[in-house]
Parts: structure tokens; sequence; C-alpha cells
């Protein structure tokens, strides 16, 4: 039944992907986007504006870092051990995907290039558009969390609150990003899609590279 419900999700994000992508391509700017875009700047007050930029904040690289960490090391000291190295393998084998998505597509922003950032150091690559790394970062995360939630949390209103809590903060950050015009809008939805994509396929993936490594050290010790 679990991984049966992975397969769905990871099949169903893998074409919202690939049409994201699809457009992406032959196209700097859809009329998805322009139309988002569009209502975005004629609906959001600035008190809004205000607000969506706070939410971006949280989902930076450094934020999101320092959660996944806190995370991981309340695993460990719970001896959810294995959650813990999935955890960890998901978040930074996302964040390799994430720039070869960049540098694959390089996509152009809506507004000025910028740099890629971390802890305020600049580094001299292009931070590309496509798709949005902040919100990949977040939605790997809650992702993740909804997952532990799934497996763990067996009170149904406990369970409720974390998946209603996770969902609404990767629907901010996401509309964070397009607000404050960091991204168009199917940069967010590839994101989001592949972001999910990842998530299922490091479920299915992790413990086999666990069992080549636990036989490879087999082998060496022979």
């Amino acid at each position: 039944m679990k991984n049966r419900f992975l397969l769905t999700a990871l099949v169903i994000s893998l074409i919202i992907f690939i049409i994201s992508s699809f457009y992406s391509v032959y196209r700097t700017d859809t009329l998805f986007d322009t139309l988002i875009i569009d209502w975005v700047n004629q609906t959001i007050s600035p008190a809004g504006i205000v607000f969506m930029e706070a939410i971006t904040f949280m989902g930076s690289g450094e934020i999101i870092l320092v959660l996944t960490f806190l995370v991981a090391v309340i695993l460990f000291l719970k001896k959810r051990i294995y959650m813990a190295l999935l955890l960890l393998f998901t978040t930074f084998g996302g964040m390799a995907l994430n720039l070869a998505l960049k540098l694959a597509f390089q996509r152009e922003r809506p507004g000025e290039m910028s740099y890629i950032e971390v802890f305020g150091y600049s580094i001299e690559l292009a931070s590309y558009s496509f798709p949005s790394g902040h919100t990949m970062r977040s939605v790997i995360l809650f992702a993740f969390l909804i997952y532990l939630g799934w497996l763990f949390i067996f009170s149904p209103l406990m369970k409720t609150f974390a998946y209603i809590g996770s969902i609404v903060m990767i629907i901010l950050v996401g509309a964070s990003r397009i607000i404050v015009g960091a991204h168009f809008p199917t940069d967010v939805i590839a994101a989001v899609s592949v972001s999910f994509v990842w998530v299922c396929f490091s479920v299915f993936i992790f413990p086999k590279l666990l069992s080549i490594s636990n036989y490879t050290n087999r082998l060496a010790d022979k």
C-alpha cells in the first residue's frame, strides 16, 4: 500500500514536471506565467508583499539547512538513525539535483540574474530560474516531514495538523517566490513536482544503496 501510493505520487509529479519543463525550454515566459504574474501585481497589497518577503526568507537555503539538521539530530536522538540518514541523503541529493537542472535549462529569471549565496557569501555561479531552489529545498523538507508523520504519528488529529502545516508552508514558500518577483510560476510548479519525485525516489532507492554499501563492505572485509 505504501509503495503503491509513493509510486503514484512519483508518476503524477513526474508528468507535471515534464510539462513544465517543455514550456520552460520553448518560452522564457509562457501565457500561463504572464497571466499569473499580472494577477499577482494587480491584487497583492504592499503588506502582502512584506509578508511574502518574510516567508521567502524562511525558505532560504540557510534556514532550511538549519531546520534539516535540527530534524536530523532529533531523529538521531530518537534512535531513528535510518530516517536521519535518509533525510540527509534526500536533502543534499535534492540540492545537487536542483543545481543540475538549473545548469541544464539555464532559464533567465524574471528580474536581474543573481548569484548563489550561502550564509551571506556569494558564489560566482549564476542562479538560474528553473526550477526554484527555494521551493525545492522547502518542499523536500516538508514533504519528508509529511512522510515522517505518515509513518510515526498515530493520532489522526495530530497527523492532520502535521499534514496541513507542511502543505501550507509549501504553498506559502512557492507563492512567495512568484510574488517577490524571483521566479516564474512554472519555475515553482516544476520545483514542487520534481521535489516530490525526488523524495519518493529517495525513499525507494536509499535502502538499496545501503544494501549495496553493506555488501561492498563485507567483500572488503574478506
